[in-house]
């Protein structure tokens, strides 16, 4: 909402500007909840202007028709300044503009010689402030202020405009009334309405004319006025300028009028063509299913039942506190008005303009709720301006009828020791009372006890006792209330396991170097499909959305594994060549002991890329063992000892390169590539691998501290080893078996190199490991080294006949 202040000013005594400066006074506003979006000004900007006073003035040594004035701005000396206006004189105040102001119209002053005379500045005239076209003489200020004095304080150009925004539940502040309201609960003084008694002539404005209402949920009550004889024609310019400077757009002055006091009061009025009235009825009704209604944007509105219309005895003439009807609004023939007022019940005007996408100052307001005790009052406001500026007569009496009356604001009981147990605040019961009187809540204060009070009825948000903490503590000022530290003890909490395993989980997969997603939970059935899923397989099971947001996915997902698999397509699409990429979140699986699904936890990371040669680095790790290493680090990131079996009981995973992570027997984590079909079916035609992690099944296991080894600064010893295996034994159980064996001096073993082909037997394959010795106390010698590997040899021949090449 526009609020400009000179208009505001009008309602209610602002702070006096030499007291507290504007940005103070928006400051204070803001801190009371008002939100300030923006501050402009109307009119030209005068503010590098100031107030001059002529000490003298003297003829042009070189010039007829100009003069020399010796001019006092408030400067330590006056200044000269060569003026060309005749009607100049000593001893009057004008309007200077100094080396370097600029004018509205553009024009920089600058310091010149004119004639041979130097000239400080410029005298200027109406045309040059933009204020008129009168240029013929200069602009003689009728004002007693001192030289030097800023010219927008004693020439008011414009306004200033302030635009806030209203939140949904303050209804009462979309108005110049409830904008003055809230200067006065922050500032004090007194609200200032404008005159809205009416004179009344002629025939009733019952004569002829019934009001009936239908649906009495939707209208809790109508008023109509009869305005006879108007004039319809442009709005003079004084209302012109407050609609314009609100951003309201002008039609005529029966019009322009209910925007008007619809800005004053908050109340929105609509005006019907009298004669247009059929029937001499208003009927306020539910629309009917598929009823057509064209609105003044003369466009063809489909209605449904919960839409509300007023009618009159044969069809619609508007959308109830919407927008009116095109067969019967005002135009250039009208010569009686039907002026209403009403309170219409606000979720069925909200439902109404979201449906139709017709969001109108009227809507904006009764979304929000309007007085209705204020009805009357803005009618009478209205048509007492409509007798003034359209030469209409106000028929006596108005038309009423009665719906169903929304709930007064109840009576809460308040305790002021807890008022300030919230705010922090030392405030005494009178100054409670005094500070919610001025927000216009009735309070009976005892001497003790609670507080009794009885918020005014354009203040339906005002149900709770914390809802007159709030005011209370937003008319003392926010800022007022004293930063205390709380007191009381520390109560000490433990983070679930399932938490805090999650949290880790997304922490190492971030320093792994991937990015996190954050999906949609809900998929289309097809992605089972994709992913291979067996007929019995548990998660063919899906929890089924009702309404689901979009009509292709009404599932909701059993696994994170499609959800990422098509945000990593997604990135291929978009020529993303390397995608690194998580997601920790929930499964839904139904379940069978409780009405809600279960929701296991799961973390999968997802790697993909084209696998082109790198000019630098040569060809890449393939994704399986990139993803492997992935899985690895993060399990012991996790403090883990973990083991690695190859293959994959996973459909979508390929058998050939998959493989499982357990803990203590425990399946954790399941990795590999995708498997053709999977990958086909998502259209990822990059290399991809996949890690599912089962976040459940990690918060189960007992957590363990990482222990810290002192780094040694001796030498290490490195051993590489090749050895004939059979195709069938696994290198992780050959790796348990050469830490169990080396002994203690043993600091890492890793596989290095794996051969097949010509001088390996058939069944056979050749695994190279890489052995590295160390002690911290000590350098071990050969001797000590060879034993070690002799161990080792005599272990992997044993246990799996292994034998060296």
């Amino acid at each position: 909402m526009k609020v400009p202040l000179g208009w505001l000013a009008e309602w209610v005594d602002l702070p006096d500007p030499a007291v507290e400066s504007q940005n103070d006074f928006l400051e204070r506003l803001t801190i009371g909840g008002l939100e300030i979006e923006g501050v402009e000004r109307t009119g030209p900007d005068l503010s590098a202007l100031r107030v001059g006073f002529v000490q003298e003035r003297v003829q042009h040594p070189d010039a007829d028709r100009l003069s020399v004035c010796t001019v006092d701005v408030g400067a330590e000396e006056p200044v000269d300044i060569v003026c060309g206006a005749p009607n100049v004189a000593a001893g009057q105040r004008v309007a200077v503009a100094l080396h370097g102001a600029v004018l509205p119209d553009g024009l920089k002053i600058k310091r010149s010689k004119i004639r041979g005379v130097r000239s400080n500045g410029m005298i200027c005239s109406t045309r040059e402030l933009g204020l008129g076209d009168e240029h013929e003489g200069i602009l003689v200020l009728e004002t007693e202020a001192a030289p030097g004095t800023p010219l927008p304080e004693v020439l008011p150009a414009g306004d200033t405009v302030v635009d806030v925004a209203i939140t949904p539940n303050r209804g009462d502040w979309v108005s110049m009334l409830g904008m003055a309201r809230e200067v006065r609960a922050h500032y004090g003084g007194t609200v200032r309405l404008p005159s809205f008694e009416v004179a009344e002539t002629g025939r009733s404005s019952a004569d002829g004319l019934t009001v009936e209402i239908d649906d009495r949920a939707g209208c809790p009550r109508y008023t109509a006025r009869v305005i006879r004889g108007v004039e319809i024609g442009p709005s003079p310019d004084w209302l012109r300028e407050r609609l314009e400077s609100c951003g309201v757009r002008l039609v005529n002055n029966v019009v322009d009028i209910t925007n008007l006091v619809m800005l004053e009061f908050g109340q929105p009025l609509h005006a019907f063509d009298l004669a247009q009235i059929r029937g001499g009825v208003i009927r306020v009704r539910a629309a009917e299913s598929g009823e057509v209604f064209r609105t003044l944007d003369e466009q063809d509105r489909k209605l449904l039942p919960s839409d509300l219309l007023i009618a009159d005895g044969e069809g619609a003439l508007a959308l109830a506190g919407v927008m009116g009807g095109k067969d019967s609004e005002v135009s250039a023939a009208t010569t009686d008005v039907l002026l209403e007022s009403a309170q219409f019940h606000p979720s069925r005007v909200r439902k109404t303009a979201r449906r139709l996408g017709l969001h109108t100052d009227a809507s904006y307001r009764f979304e929000r709720g309007v007085d209705p005790e204020g009805l009357v009052r803005a009618a009478d406001r209205a048509a007492r301006l409509m007798a003034e500026l359209a030469g209409g007569e106000i028929a006596p009496g108005v038309v009423e009828g009665r719906g169903e009356a929304l709930p007064d604001p109840p009576r809460i009981a308040l305790d002021p020791e807890r008022v300030n147990r919230l705010l922090g605040t030392g405030l005494t019961r009178g100054e409670v009372a005094e500070l919610l009187a001025r927000v216009d809540v009735a309070v009976e204060a005892g001497a003790s006890g609670p507080l009794l009070c009885q918020p005014p009825r354009y203040r339906s948000d005002l149900t709770i006792p914390e809802d007159l903490i709030e005011e209370v503590a937003r008319v003392h000022g926010y800022d007022r209330i004293p930063e205390t530290l709380p007191s009381g003890p520390f109560l000490t909490w433990t983070e679930p396991a399932r938490r805090a395993v999650v949290e880790s989980l997304r922490d190492a997969l971030c320093q792994a170097g991937l990015a996190e997603l954050m999906t949609f939970p809900a998929i289309p059935e097809s992605d089972l499909d994709a992913l291979r899923l067996a007929a019995d397989d548990p998660r063919r099971e899906l929890v089924r959305i009702v309404n689901p947001i979009q009509a292709g996915e009404p599932v909701l997902r059993p696994t994170l594994v499609s959800s990422v698999l098509r945000s990593v397509g997604l990135n291929l699409n978009r020529q993303v060549e390397d995608v690194r990429v998580f997601e920790v979140g929930r499964a839904f699986l139904p379940s069978k002991e409780d009405e809600l699904p279960a929701e296991p936890r799961q973390a999968v990371a997802a790697i993909s890329r084209s696998g082109a040669e790198d000019l630098w680095h040569g060809t890449p790790v393939p994704v399986f063992f990139e993803a492997k290493g992935v899985a690895e680090r993060v399990l012991r990131e996790l403090g883990l000892a973990f083991e690695f079996r190859s293959g994959s009981t996973e459909p979508f995973l390929h058998p050939g390169a998959s493989g499982a992570f357990s803990v203590g027997g425990q399946s954790v984590a399941e990795v590999g590539e995708l498997h053709p079909e999977t990958a086909a079916a998502f259209d990822l035609e990059a290399p991809a691998a996949i890690v599912v992690f089962d976040g459940d099944a990690l918060a189960r296991l007992p957590r363990t501290p990482g222990r810290y080894r002192e780094l040694s600064r001796q030498p290490r010893a490195r051993r590489d080893l090749a050895v004939l295996l059979g195709a069938e034994v696994q290198s992780g159980d050959v790796i348990e078996a050469i830490r169990k064996t080396a002994g203690s001096s043993l600091r890492s073993v890793s596989v290095f190199d794996r051969y097949e082909g010509k001088g390996v037997p058939k069944g056979k394959v050749s695994l190279a490991f890489r052995l590295e010795f160390q002690r911290t106390d000590r350098t071990l010698t050969d001797a000590e080294v060879g034993k070690a590997v002799d161990r080792v040899v005599g272990t992997l021949s044993e246990r799996f006949g292994g034998e060296l090449r």
